[in-house]
Parts: structure tokens; sequence; C-alpha cells
């Protein structure tokens, strides 16, 4: 019996939930009937009228992407199956290749070599800095994109690619056969850079999902060599995994806010790095105008805690947090979702923070690594 009037429940439930849908679909329609005309009558003329045939199923992509972008946020954003594989290759840090970093020149678009990556096929090869890449299996690397360059030179470990260059430094070409491998991309570099007092130094250069493991082992290892003090340099770290910037900041902070986020009803939620396990030695953090996203969390974290002093000029002022939503078509939905702000509450999009030390560089000297060293050995003597 009791289980008939809970079966008998659920049916109300679902036949008024039915009920209520139906008629939010017709209100829908009858309030946007003008604009789905419109829909239907451009759908209809490109079928019947147009010169050039599409599928329906690129009409439905297009009108997709048109909904995105009607959101006029430069964040947000559809991803076909090949750019989501894309991000997660980025994300992951880790695909077949040969271990090279391109620059594609905007007015000459030469696809240059910025640095191999050490270890690399690539390095190993004898791929320099400064080579142009004029072609890849026998193709002209003429009017190729980045992106499209980058897919060629990628692959299955074990394969082979001919990789054609021209380099400037003696006006020869080289052609190199190089068998791709597993490439992990570092994030992390570290040094000593000053003896007495013994500064150690950390470059993070993007927010991976091994970055806080490649952070742990940088510290532990400059933690040997008993260092007195940390230069971070999040100069030109264009940011990424939002976690990974929560993780970093357990390293250097004890339970502290590192962040907190507010969506479109604007209840927060607060981030804060673990207890215990983190360096208290001085430090000083590098940025720039590249600096973004994941950097500035990180660095507004540490400023606004008092853990660290800034050096360098305004960050780029990206305090929006994105979520990507995998699709039924293999692609996926990046979008805005939430707002973050400093442990102090402040909203830094489109302004950026503001470094305790602003710093220029020049093009013969970086004077804001030079700062940096500067007022970490004030604060050690």
């Amino acid at each position: 019996m009791k289980d008939n009037k809970f079966l008998k429940g659920v049916n109300i439930f679902f036949s008024a939930f039915g009920v209520l849908s139906f008629f939010g679909l017709i209100l829908l329609l009858i309030t946007n009937l003008v604009g789905f005309g419109t829909l239907l009558s451009v759908v209809g003329l490109i079928k019947t009228q147009s010169l050039y045939d599409i599928e329906f199923s690129q009409m439905i992509q297009g009108s997709t992407i048109g909904i995105v972008e009607s959101l006029e946020d430069p964040y947000s954003q559809y991803l076909s199956q090949e750019k989501w594989e894309e991000l997660n290759i980025k994300l992951d840090a880790k695909f077949g290749g040969i271990g090279i970093y391109l620059l594609q020149d905007p007015d000459e678009g030469h696809l240059t070599v910025v640095s191999p990556i050490k270890g690399t096929p690539a390095a190993e090869a004898g791929i320099q800095n400064g080579d142009i890449i004029i072609g890849i299996n026998g193709e002209t690397t003429q009017n190729m994109t980045q992106d499209q360059a980058v897919a060629l030179m990628r692959g299955d470990p074990g394969t082979q690619v001919e990789i054609e260059i021209f380099r400037p430094e003696d006006s020869e070409e080289y052609t190199f056969k190089i068998v791709r491998e597993i490439i992990n991309v570092p994030s992390v570099e570290d040094d000593i850079i000053h003896d007495v007092p013994k500064i150690g130094y950390i470059h993070l250069n993007q927010f991976h999902s091994r970055s806080p493991q490649e952070m742990a082992e940088s510290i532990n290892g400059l933690g040997e060599d008993q260092i007195d003090g940390l230069i971070l340099d999040l100069r030109n770290n264009g940011g990424g995994d939002f976690d990974s910037a929560i993780y970093i900041s357990d390293y250097f902070l004890d339970g502290d806010e590192v962040v907190s986020v507010a969506g479109a009803t604007g209840q927060k939620e607060v981030f804060r790095a673990a207890p215990g396990n983190n360096t208290d030695i001085p430090m000083v953090v590098l940025v720039n105008q590249n600096s973004a996203s994941a950097s500035e969390i990180l660095a507004g974290a540490l400023q606004d805690n008092g853990r660290a002093v800034l050096v360098g000029e305004n960050t780029f002022g990206k305090g929006l947090v994105q979520k990507v939503y995998p699709l039924n078509d293999g692609g996926a939905l990046k979008l805005t979702t939430q707002k973050y702000y400093t442990p102090k509450g402040t909203d830094i999009h489109e302004i950026g923070i503001n470094p305790d030390y602003q710093v220029e560089n020049t093009a013969e000297e970086d004077l804001q690594l030079k700062r940096a060293k500067e007022v970490l050995k004030q604060q050690l003597l």
C-alpha cells in the first residue's frame, strides 16, 4: 500500500514537471516567435537558394558558436573536438613530439624556434634557438599557421618526422630526421643566483597538472642548498590550471586564504592553503603585464597575506574563472562561470595587481630581477 502511494506520488510529480516544462517551452516560443521565425527562414533559404551547400550538422555547430559569441566574453568559447584535445594536451603538458617552442612572426609569418626543450629529441638533434622552420615532412611551412605546424610535428612516440630549417646565423639550410618521444613540458626552472646571502630563483612559466609536483621538487632541491631567500618569477606566465595555483600556494602559505570566487548568484566560495608544510624564508615575486589569471591568484595571495613583496609591472588583470563542459559532439564549452577576488576582497579584473615596487625592464638589462635581488638582500640584513 505504501509502495503504491509512493509510485502515485512520483507519477504526479513527473506529470506536473512535464506540464510545467511544456508550458515553459510554449512561453519561450511565443516570446521569441520573431527570432525563431527568422532562424527557420535563414535555414530554409540556405538549403534551397544558397550557391554553397552545407550540412545541417555544420549549421548546428555554427549556431552553437554564435550563441557563445553572443556573450561577448573573450574567455568563453565553443571548442571543437580538435581544440578540446589540444587544450587537454596543454593542461596535461605531456604529448608525443620533438620538444620545441615555436613563435610565429606576425609580419613575415616565419615559424621560429624560441627554444628547444632541454633533453628532448629536438635539442639532442641540434635544433637551435632562432632556427626558422621552412618544411615539415616535405611540406613547406609557407602560409602555415603555428597550430598547423605543431600538429604536424606531434605524433605517436617512435615515429619519425623530418624538419627542414633555415639558420640565419650562417644562412644555411639543414634537414633533421627526428624520432618523436613523449615530451613532458616542464613548468618550473630553478637556480642559485646569488651566493652570499644565498638566493634561490624559481621561474614558473605556466600552471599545468604537474606544476605543483615540479614546484615541490624545486623547493626541496633549493632547500638542500640552504638558501636564505627566494625569488619566484611569474613574469610572462599566462596562467593555466586553477587548482594548480591553489596547490602551489600550500608551499608558501599556512592555512591562509588564497582566493575567493563568486558566480552569478553572488555567493562566495573561499579557497585556503593547506596548513603546515610551508616554507617561511623571505620571498620576492616578479610579475609583469603578461602575468595573468592563475599567476595573479598566486601573486595576489602572497601579497595580501604579507608573505611576499611584488616587483615589476602591473599584471594583466584577468579575474575570471572558466570551467570546461564536455559536449556530446566530442567538443566542449569553455564558459566563464565565476569572478575571483584576492584575500583582501579586491576585484582585479581589467585592473591587475599593482606591485610593491614598480620597475620596467630595458632591452639591455633585466632591471626587475636586479631590483628583486636588492629588495631580498635588504630583508636578509
